[in-house]
């Protein structure tokens, strides 16, 4: 007897240089790329994973590189396995993502705190070149997760299939 085979991740990248400017550009990249995830999410969730890159890489940019540098390129990435979507910003700096304080009058040190309020799980890989990987990642309903299972890939653009129209086109042949 076979054993159905696990759905391989899907992920998708961008490069984006090391300024805060560009932290709009990466969460549009964000929304617009999950389609080619099979991905599909309600409003909710999108909103989540867009202020999940935000930080991630406005946290990378502060803290992992000092500073807004536009000579540093910095890599998002987006990875869809069935049931979870993890969201990663990777950077060559030495600094880690630590919690602060942030009191009244303070306009940052929220950032980590808004990740792991609207994330499933966070945590930090380093990588041997030097650098770290932060990530965090959100639970997705079985119900979109089933729906990136019917999509293929139809010259590199995700196509999403429709199980009832599949059932009906089956049964239109066999009569």
């Amino acid at each position: 007897m076979r054993r159905p085979t696990e759905p391989r991740p899907r992920t998708i990248t961008t490069r984006f240089p090391a300024e805060r400017v560009q932290i709009g550009a990466v969460r549009q990249w964000a929304k617009e790329s999950l389609p080619r995830l099979g991905l599909h999410l309600d409003d909710p969730l999108v909103a989540d994973l867009q202020l999940t890159l935000s930080e991630l890489g406005a946290n990378a940019i502060v803290h992992g590189c000092g500073g807004d540098r536009a000579d540093v390129r910095l890599t998002a990435a987006l990875t869809h396995t069935p049931g979870v979507l993890r969201m990663s910003v990777t950077d060559s700096g030495r600094g880690r993502p630590e919690h602060r304080r942030a009191d009244e009058v303070v306009t940052s040190g929220r950032g980590l705190c808004l990740v792991e309020a609207v994330t499933d799980r966070f945590g930090v890989d380093d990588l041997r070149a030097g650098g770290k990987t932060v990530w965090a990642e959100i639970d997705v309903p079985r119900a979109v997760s089933s729906l990136a299972q019917t999509s293929i890939v139809v010259a590199d653009e995700m196509v999403d299939l429709d199980r009832a129209a599949l059932r009906a086109d089956a049964t239109a042949r066999a009569s």
